[in-house]
């Protein structure tokens, strides 16, 4: 069992999805919220001042995809773990598996029953974590 708390930085650029992706977050035992951005330049300098153990990212930003950001954060930090998560209902406009080269991805839709999960599981080092129903 991890004895400090699994470090979390929260990258929206839809505010008030980012206050939801916190309070739904904030007080689980074992976590801590260690940043948040709203593009993907701000949480990589939020990730080089907090190094974070996961991060959740939007897909879709502007200047910077999510998984542009995904992928530099973890050029530059490879213990991190990384959830992309998209509300995209058009199918172009997500991932696609082999693409994201992420640690998990979600849907907005299933955040609120399986993000907790998910990152217990990443941050547990267990491989085989929940994948989401759509684009997995």
């Amino acid at each position: 069992m991890r004895a400090q708390p699994i470090r979390i930085l929260l990258v929206d650029d839809d505010a008030s999805f980012l206050h939801s992706l916190e309070a739904l977050l904030t007080g689980k035992p074992g976590l801590e919220i260690v940043g948040k951005a709203a593009s993907g330049k701000e949480a990589l300098a939020a990730a080089a001042r907090a190094e974070p153990d996961v991060a959740v990212i939007d897909v879709l930003m502007p200047t910077m995809s999510g998984i542009e950001c995904a992928h530099l954060l973890q050029e530059r930090y490879p213990k991190a773990r990384v959830i992309l998560i998209s509300g995209s209902i058009f199918e172009d406009k997500r991932p696609h598996p082999d693409a994201r080269g992420t640690d998990a991805y979600l849907e907005k839709s299933e955040v609120p029953e399986r993000l907790h999960a998910m990152i217990l599981a990443l941050a547990a080092g267990t491989t085989a974590a929940p994948l989401s129903r759509t684009n997995a």
